[in-house]
């Protein structure tokens, strides 16, 4: 059974990744260079769908363990949880925005530029604060027992592109972070 902080801590240093390699990409357009728009679109893909459907379920059983124990203020799961909507909402844009760029639907190379620098910062502000706030809280509060408790309530589901069978659509995606 997997150490569900681990767990966790290994979606944000896979995440990191991912936007290292749009951020990349993003400043080559911004610079006038030829970016490969279908890895942006992969990322976008993957950031809007990861996230929501393995990502945030994992924390919220955390939430939820932590509630349980009277570790965590109503204000402080209200405040992360509409944080996980914005980052959702702005996964949803970018993945708007990617999808925009590789259809060759008009769309203005800054505006796209814009669109994933503002992504790329909002999900870099909210991963620092749950590595440096919500984790070690969660660590702190739920024993070793809880927390293995809480990740065996974990569904089984395998990460698309981290996981042990990398779906065809992110294949170049796996091989680009190996490259890196």
């Amino acid at each position: 059974m997997p150490d569900i902080m681990q767990v966790l801590a290994e979606d944000h240093a896979n995440m990191r990744a991912l936007m290292q390699l749009l951020e990349n990409e993003v400043d080559k357009m911004a610079n006038g260079g030829r970016a490969d728009v279908d890895m942006i679109s992969a990322v976008a893909e993957y950031l809007l769908e990861y996230p929501d459907r393995f990502h945030h379920p994992v924390e919220d059983l955390l939430i939820e363990g932590m509630r349980a124990a009277g570790a965590v203020p109503a204000s402080s799961v209200d405040a992360l949880e509409a944080e996980h909507r914005r980052i959702s909402r702005l996964a949803g844009e970018l993945h708007e925005a990617a999808v925009a760029v590789t259809s060759e639907q008009t769309m203005r190379r800054d505006a796209f530029v814009e669109c994933a620098r503002h992504y790329i910062s909002a999900l870099g502000r909210h991963m620092d604060i749950e590595d440096t706030d919500f984790f070690p809280r969660a660590e702190e509060s739920l024993s070793a027992e809880v927390r293995a408790a809480i990740a065996a309530r974990l569904p089984d589901l395998d990460d698309p592109l981290f996981g042990t069978a990398t779906r065809d659509r992110y294949r170049a995606l796996s091989e680009a972070l190996l490259a890196e």
